[in-house]
Parts: structure tokens; sequence; C-alpha cells
């Protein structure tokens, strides 16, 4: 499979841009939310690309991703 060419300041825009996704750049953390609250689970907006650019920041860029359930 071939990789993607991102840049970083591109894929943390994209991602800064979802509701289901919080980026914090002072400690390198994406928190993404879990689903488990049954008001907001119907309603993700992380799809297979999101996770492709969340993976790049993790294993390229030692980001670390963390579930949480509210934000």
């Amino acid at each position: 499979m071939a990789r993607k060419n991102y840049k970083i300041d591109e894929v943390l825009r994209t991602l800064s841009q979802k509701h289901d996704i919080k980026i914090n750049t002072d400690v390198q953390v994406i928190e993404v939310l879990s689903g488990k609250d049954p008001k907001f689970q119907a309603f993700h907006d992380v799809g297979n690309n999101s996770w492709g650019k969340i993976d790049f920041l993790c294993n390229h860029h030692r980001w670390r991703q963390i579930y949480v359930d509210r934000f």
C-alpha cells in the first residue's frame, strides 16, 4: 500500500476541524471521543482518513492518542 505524503501542519489543521477530536499541541496529545456517551454515539466524524492521519502523527512524530468520554 502506498504511503501518503502528509505534512504535519495540514494534518493538525484538518484534525482540529473534527468535532470528535481535540488536539493539544503543548504535550502532543490527540484526544478522541470514545463514543460511550449515548447522546453523541450516532454522530462520529472520525473516518478512515482521519485515523490514517492520527496514525501518521503517532507512529512517525511521537504524538500520543487517548480516548476520552467527554471534552
